[in-house]
């Protein structure tokens, strides 16, 4: 499963003996987890709402829970992990032992943990948190058939749509539709922990509506900057150079981090050089830009910068962004605001293709 399954809905599911919780989005991770001590912990009423969403509240109520036991996977001593799940519960409905950074931990012992699996604890819950999860392996079929293996990986944007709609449904009983969420991932980026907390924000900001709007994203995510910072990408990619760096300065002068700005702008740029690619593969502007995940409003301006940009920019853009952002991070000796009028002089000028 999908941790998205498992923190964007009001139950995690039927409680297993065993997860293994694999990925590189650490939020995604610690959340799962939550989720498994809030449903080996709950008595299904005194916190039947916990589990609704991300964010609030997990982190201290979860350390806090007796019966609980956190450790460090390179460290990790097979029998007393295993001791500690076996023994039974005090002041708890059961003991949940969780195995952090456990990927050394199940190398070194994964013949145990075989064993294990096939007949793990009926009163404690075993937690492996692992980086590397290779569904091939006896042991990964053994938590599979007996537990559950939750994948944390970095999400698609689709996947991020359909979950950010139900956290806002299910935590807040709020509608977020598609095109209000689409720009939230454009402006934040696919980062579901950040996400999460801007849909808290948002929710507030709406009070008694039970929808958040499009408008409403535009105005509250990113500090109420978003429109200039489309307007600015808008301006650099059609060419019109002085305008761009006009309101990149205003964002500057706002207080708007550049690194923040040039995620703005990756998360534009390389939709713009997926659909510029599937035209040169002779598919049409609607249907490339479907595929790039671009909505329908934006199609003919999309249309309008592949124009302007030319075949070759397009093809370019990736490594201009990676050129940009490693800049960014100290390779030139260019400051930041130099960097960024770099980026847009050269998104502005006239193509040569």
């Amino acid at each position: 499963m999908h941790a998205f399954e498992m923190i964007g809905s009001r139950s995690p599911g039927a409680l297993r003996p065993i997860y293994a919780l694999f990925g590189d989005d650490a939020f995604l991770r610690r959340e799962a987890t939550h989720a498994i001590i809030r449903a080996a912990m709950d008595d299904g009423e005194s916190r039947g709402d916990a589990g609704a969403g991300a964010g609030a509240g997990t982190d201290a109520d979860d350390e806090d829970e007796m019966g609980v036991s956190r450790v460090a996977g390179p460290q990790a001593e097979l029998a007393r992990v295993l001791d500690e799940v076996r023994t039974l519960p005090f002041l708890a409905p059961r003991r949940v032992v969780i195995v952090e950074d456990a990927d050394t931990f199940v190398t070194a012992h994964r013949k145990e943990l075989e064993a294990f699996a096939a007949q793990p604890s009926p009163t404690g819950v075993l937690v492996l948190s692992v980086k590397s999860w290779p569904s091939n392996t006896k042991l990964a079929k053994l938590v599979e058939q007996h537990g559950a293996s939750v994948d944390c990986k970095a999400p698609r944007e689709r996947e991020l749509l359909g979950w950010l709609g139900r956290l806002a449904t299910d935590r807040w009983g709020v509608s977020l539709p598609d095109d209000a969420a689409r720009l939230m991932i454009e402006l934040v980026g696919p980062e579901p922990g950040l996400l999460a907390v801007e849909v808290d924000k948002l929710v507030a900001y709406v009070g008694d509506r039970r929808s958040i709007t499009r408008d409403d994203v535009g105005r509250m995510v990113g500090a109420g900057r978003t429109l200039e910072v489309w307007d600015m990408i808008d301006r650099a990619t059609l060419g019109d150079a002085a305008g761009a760096l006009k309101v990149l300065d205003r964002l500057l002068t706002a207080g708007e981090a550049p690194q923040r700005l040039l995620a703005a702008l990756a998360t534009s740029l390389r939709k713009v050089h997926h659909a510029g690619k599937l035209r040169q593969a002779r598919r049409d502007l609607k249907d490339a830009c479907r595929s790039a995940g671009i909505p329908p409003m934006a199609i003919e301006k999309t249309g309008r910068q592949h124009a302007h940009l030319g075949p070759s920019r397009v093809d370019r853009l990736p490594v201009v962004l990676l050129e940009t952002d490693l800049a960014l991070k100290g390779s030139s000796t260019l400051n930041e605001r130099a960097v960024l009028e770099r980026l847009l002089l050269g998104l502005a000028r006239p193509r040569s293709d």
